[in-house]
């Protein structure tokens, strides 16, 4: 067998799998990521990108790609509930546009207060070839067709036996860090016996359907995204994928009933498209089928000593609100930094332990407000959501963990979404001046740690210099100010950082704040290398 040596082993060549690889090279780490399957994926499936998500490609330098092509989707909007889409009135669906395009302008503009990225909508089979085609310009190596067959860890490592699926052939794998990226049925949280909590399949079992067809005599650009189809022998939804002549529809089945996925033939597939269209005679191509369900789950643990769950091998969650996959590529961008950390000796491997103290509690929240979007769904309008707020949830989420230091006493909310500098959440974003150019606070977060300061900030300069030298970890000092490195353009970095003119606030590489002073010390360099002590070691 051939053997080699590697930091990290990700298992899984998903979006969360992709998305880790590219993280840990942009921190400079290298990895093999193994994937059982052939290629990227060929049904389309998580096309939800929030801004937050966006954010975090727009640090990898992927925003303008997947903007390009979520293209078609920029306009796709609401929903509309019809018998069969051949009787959609389409005088009722013009005003039902106008009226979601009034709702959704509202919440463009709040996120652009809040956000120099918009969400965008991309199918997880157009999104990987773009993650996977970046990572393979950088750091690291990719196999796929090749699975994970065991493990084991021990003090000081990971050995692994893959296999090359097409050969057979088997090679072992020596890794400092294992990264289970692999999915739903993930086989390395069933062998490491992690138990999960949760309710399961709360929202039903479905069939979906992937298939071409022109029905723009019935929709006449429409630019809904999502029609419930009432008839009751094909209850389900139509889901445009490209704005044009490709679809997926959504089909409930009971196991409960006997039915099983395998009873969804071509041949009855194509009965319940017809129906679902209500034209017996329409022309299509069914491209492909994919079964799912809605499922709460949650590992109750996200490490194993030197293995991490990521992902949907972490947690499951409903659709609704789309936060599934931004969760787990959200998983990805926590945990990178800090195994760079680590690997790099930085760092404590204590500091590992801060990924599941952060993320399990942010998917927690997470899932409830998912599944409680759901059951208010289903629930005809009645609410239960528990005023959490949709902009809350999908940024505002707080970590608490040794890798925060925080000496505030009020309680952090979810009923507002609250980004105000406070340690633990990601750090304001504010355009501002610098070197000529119009950025965003956000984007001079690069993968290193960033404190920003006032105007006059030699002191704090001179104690991020002595620090890192003594650490053997960058800090990047930027003042704020009229007269300083970043001039802001219209807000005040003292008012939305809640800070005044002499106080520092520290942001670590995810971009999440990690300490904060509002008034300033006395003694910057002493504070400074108690601070990062603290957060590393």
């Amino acid at each position: 067998m051939k053997h080699k040596h590697v930091s990290v082993l990700i298992v899984g060549g998903g979006l969360t799998g992709l998305t880790s690889a590219l993280f840990l090279a942009r921190h400079n780490i290298d990895y093999l990521l193994v994937e059982k399957h052939a290629d990227t994926a060929i049904h389309p499936k998580a096309g939800g990108i929030t801004f937050r998500t966006m954010e975090l490609f727009r640090q990898l330098g992927l925003e303008e790609a997947i903007r390009t092509t979520s293209k078609p989707l920029d306009n796709i909007r609401g929903r509309i509930a019809v018998e069969t889409i051949k009787d959609i009135d389409l005088a009722e669906l013009k005003q039902g546009e106008s009226t979601q395009k009034e709702i959704d302008n509202k919440i463009v503009k709040m996120i652009e207060k809040i956000s120099p990225s918009k969400a965008a909508s991309c199918y997880q089979m157009n999104l990987e070839p773009i993650l996977l085609q970046a990572a393979e310009k950088g750091k690291g190596h990719i196999r796929f067709n090749t699975e994970l067959v065991t493990y084991q860890q021990d003090d000081l490592g990971v050995t692994a036996t893959i296999i090359d699926r097409n050969t057979g052939t088997e090679e072992i794998i020596r890794s400092d860090y294992l990264i289970a990226a692999d999915g739903a049925k993930s086989s390395i949280c069933k062998h490491i016996g992690i138990p999960t909590t949760g309710r399961g399949v709360i929202g039903g079992h479905y069939i979906n359907i992937y298939f071409q067809a022109d029905l723009s005599t019935f929709l006449q650009g429409s630019q809904f995204g999502f029609y419930q189809v009432l008839n009751p022998e094909v209850f389900g939804a139509l889901i445009t994928v490209n704005n044009r002549d490709q679809w997926i529809y959504h089909v409930a089945y009971d196991p409960s009933k006997g039915d099983r996925p395998e009873d969804f033939t071509e041949e009855r597939c194509r009965e319940i498209i017809k129906k679902a269209i209500g034209v017996p005679d329409l022309d299509f191509v069914i491209l492909s089928t994919l079964p799912w369900a809605a499922v709460e789950r949650t590992a109750t643990r996200f490490q194993d000593n030197r293995v991490f769950l990521v992902g949907d091998s972490a947690h499951l969650m409903p659709p609704t609100g789309g936060f599934g996959s931004n969760t787990g590529i959200q998983d990805a961008h926590n945990l990178a930094w800090k195994l760079a950390a680590v690997i790099h000796k930085q760092a404590h491997p204590r500091l590992l332990e801060t990924y599941h103290d952060e993320r399990h509690h942010a998917v927690q929240v997470t899932t409830k407000y998912a599944s409680d979007l759901l059951f208010s769904a289903v629930n005809k309008g009645i609410s239960t959501l528990n005023n959490m707020d949709h902009l809350a949830v999908t940024v505002g989420y707080k970590y608490s963990s040794k890798a925060v230091i925080e000496q505030e006493p009020t309680t952090h909310r979810m009923d507002r979404l609250e980004l105000n500098g406070r340690p633990g959440t990601r750090a304001p974003h504010l355009w501002v001046n610098y070197q000529g150019k119009c950025i965003s606070t956000l984007d001079l977060i690069d993968g290193n740690f960033v404190l920003f300061t006032g105007e006059n900030n030699s002191l704090w300069h001179t104690a991020a210099q002595n620090v890192s030298s003594h650490l053997g970890i960058t800090i990047n000092v930027y003042s704020i100010g009229s007269q300083g490195d970043l001039v802001e353009r219209e807000d005040s970095w003292e008012t939305l950082y809640d800070v005044t003119p002499h106080g520092a606030v520290l942001i670590r590489p995810d971009g999440f704040v990690a300490w904060r002073t509002k008034e300033g010390e006395s003694n910057p360099n002493l504070i400074l290398k108690q601070v990062m002590t603290s957060l590393l070691w």
